[in-house]
């Protein structure tokens, strides 16, 4: 999920934890990768996903963000990943590269 799309206008104080979201992003648009195969390395090697499907957001998200987040994060409540590879990812500043499109069997 993107940093960006957190509906601070509701819950100023909303992060990743309210979410349930495990990898936030910050200046990557995930939502506009669906399909695709990506890669992040936070400093130990690159994990590599395929994003298959938006996440979408529940009623849960008003109880604990606010009334309204669930709408505010319709289309941008981030991405269902499978992980294509084992990988260790931390805290900070991450690489983020496209692979390329997501071949569906």
């Amino acid at each position: 999920m993107a940093e960006e799309n957190l509906p601070t206008s509701i819950n100023p104080a909303v992060d990743l934890r309210m979410t349930r979201r495990n990898i936030l992003l910050r200046g990557i648009d995930i939502d506009a990768y669906l399909d695709q195969i990506v890669e992040l390395d936070t400093g130990d090697g690159p994990v590599v996903f395929a994003l298959n499907r938006a996440a979408r957001p529940c009623a849960w998200m008003d109880a604990v963000i606010g009334p309204g987040a669930q709408r505010a994060l319709r289309g941008k409540g981030g991405v269902r990943c499978t992980p294509l590879s084992d990988g260790v990812l931390r805290i900070g500043n991450a690489d983020f590269r496209v692979i390329g499109p997501r071949v569906r069997k």
